[in-house]
């Protein structure tokens, strides 16, 4: 798959994020909480495939939501472009 732009997928409350770089495999991921003000809650560059990727983001997002003793069990179903 050629990722030009990224991929999003929401998981329960978040919104899960990746965005390409200018490094090669390199991805920016980003975990967000639109209930909260900023509404990132976790972002970092990546250096790894885009599945990877992903399953860092839900990894994270599970994390999150447990920290905050929330359901962490949600499926991701990504859009990529």
């Amino acid at each position: 798959m050629d990722l030009q732009h990224g991929c999003r997928t929401e998981y329960g409350p978040l919104e899960l994020r990746i965005e390409t770089t200018d490094q090669l495999n390199g991805f920016t991921v980003f975990v967000e909480d639109p209930r909260r003000v900023p509404a990132c809650v976790h972002e970092k560059v990546v250096q790894s495939t885009l599945e990877s990727a992903k399953d860092y983001l839900v990894l994270q997002a599970g994390e999150y939501l447990g920290s905050h003793q929330e359901a962490a069990q949600h499926n991701a179903d990504w859009r990529c472009s």
